[in-house]
């Protein structure tokens, strides 16, 4: 029996900053990073992973991205990556977090910086956040799952993850965890799909 339902941040509940203040050049290379990390030797690919455990390892690490694509990063342009006003939740997620009650429901997030603040400001209730930079560890490492568990008081095999990366989200089910998979896109294009990922599991 499926006691708690944990979801992944960015890409699930909230759709990635709205990048209107970014140049379509730096754009280009936070949409497809790899060609630029290829290039990065041991040092920078070791902070490059390890990116979401403090500010200043993200703010290395996309400095070093940009500066190998052959671009500036400013400090306006890290503070704007992590900056709450430029997150919004897709059409569907405030649903979903109300149907999955009166289960536990918790967060568990690869991010640097505090997300809470912004499902404050959209009046959602969460029960309990796991976020790399607070627990110290990352997905798809499976001590970030069972963080998330123990965050909500509950066993991996009564939890169900949802999150939409094979990779990082995937590994729940190494933890014991289930796992929903759902398909993503920017807010405004992706089709409802958290529902529908939630019932497959009985739940709503």
């Amino acid at each position: 029996m499926i006691k708690a339902v944990v979801f992944d941040f960015a890409g699930t509940l909230f759709g990635r900053p709205t990048y209107r203040w970014l140049s379509p050049q730096h754009l280009s290379v936070l949409r497809d990073p790899a060609p630029h990390l290829a290039r990065m030797n041991a040092a920078e690919r070791a902070v490059w992973e390890a990116r979401d455990l403090t500010a200043l390892a993200s703010r290395s690490a996309y400095r070093t991205l940009f500066r190998l694509a052959g671009l500036p990063m400013s400090d306006d342009v890290f503070q704007r990556l992590r900056n709450p006003a430029f997150w919004g939740p897709y059409p569907d997620t405030a649903e979903a977090l109300a149907a999955v009650r009166p289960l536990k429901v918790g967060v568990l997030a690869n991010i640097s910086w505090d997300i809470r603040q912004v499902f404050a400001r959209e009046s959602l209730s969460v029960d309990g956040f796991a976020l790399s930079y607070e627990i110290g560890v990352a997905k798809p490492s499976v001590r970030a799952f069972e963080a998330a568990c123990v965050r909500l008081d509950a066993e991996p095999h009564e939890t169900l993850y949802v999150g939409h990366d094979p990779a990082s989200d995937g590994a729940a089910v190494r933890a014991g965890l289930r796992f929903a998979r759902i398909s993503t896109a920017p807010v405004g294009r992706r089709e409802p799909v958290l529902l529908s990922a939630l019932a497959s599991h009985g739940i709503g």
